[in-house]
């Protein structure tokens, strides 16, 4: 009887825990709208509204600011756990990478919930740039290179592969949201590809079996 490696029992033992966090990224960043919006007045300003009325609406939705931070922050800590189970030593750094840029995001968006009411227009909009490029284009293009080198360090399957190749080309695209703002379709169509493309690599991990 030949002895499965130690690599093979690793990756073995790490799918479901691969998968949950997957999911749990997933999920939690999906419910982010439902939850901001249930506790919101009104609809969040676009990026590119007035500094003004970006102010306006995080001085009136203080709490919708702060659970939107808050389930932002929540699905990333998914994101640090599939990471820490899934990539490999590359890889894993820029999932990292990732991770923090939204918890940045968070962290403009709970600033944003203080200050609004008494801040300056130019304070205004630096936080929120901030929160679109660190939570937004920047984070997308990070995941993006996390799903392709996870993809090429792990014995995945063609599928696998061939769906973080183009989650990576749809999230470096997004980049154009910077210049152009319809570009920001991207952003969210690069996002969610990345999220499938988890789920997708968890499952491929959790239907690994030790070899008997």
């Amino acid at each position: 009887m030949i002895e499965p490696s130690s690599a093979t029992i690793h990756r073995a033992r790490t799918g479901v825990p691969a998968l949950i966090a997957a999911c749990g990224f997933a999920a939690v960043y999906l419910v982010t709208d439902f939850v901001t919006s249930a506790a919101a007045t009104s609809a969040m300003p676009l990026p590119n509204s007035t500094a003004a009325a970006a102010q306006d609406w995080f001085a009136a939705n203080r709490l919708a600011a702060a659970l939107m931070g808050a389930c932002q922050a929540v699905s990333v800590l998914f994101l640090a756990w599939f990471a820490a189970v899934a990539g490999g030593r590359r890889s894993r750094l820029w999932g990292l990478v990732a991770v923090g840029l939204m918890l940045l995001a968070s962290v403009c968006a709970w600033v944003l919930a203080a200050v609004a009411p008494g801040a300056s227009p130019g304070t205004v909009e630096v936080l929120r740039d901030a929160n679109f490029i660190a939570g937004g284009t920047a984070h997308v293009v990070a995941l993006g290179v996390f799903a392709f080198l996870t993809s090429r360090e792990g014995e995945f399957g063609r599928p696998v592969r061939v769906l973080s190749t183009v989650a990576l080309v749809v999230s470096v695209l997004s980049l154009s949201s910077l210049f152009v703002f319809e570009g920001a379709a991207l952003i969210l169509l690069g996002r969610l590809l990345c999220m499938v493309w988890a789920i997708s690599a968890g499952v491929s991990l959790s239907r690994r079996r030790v070899p008997r």
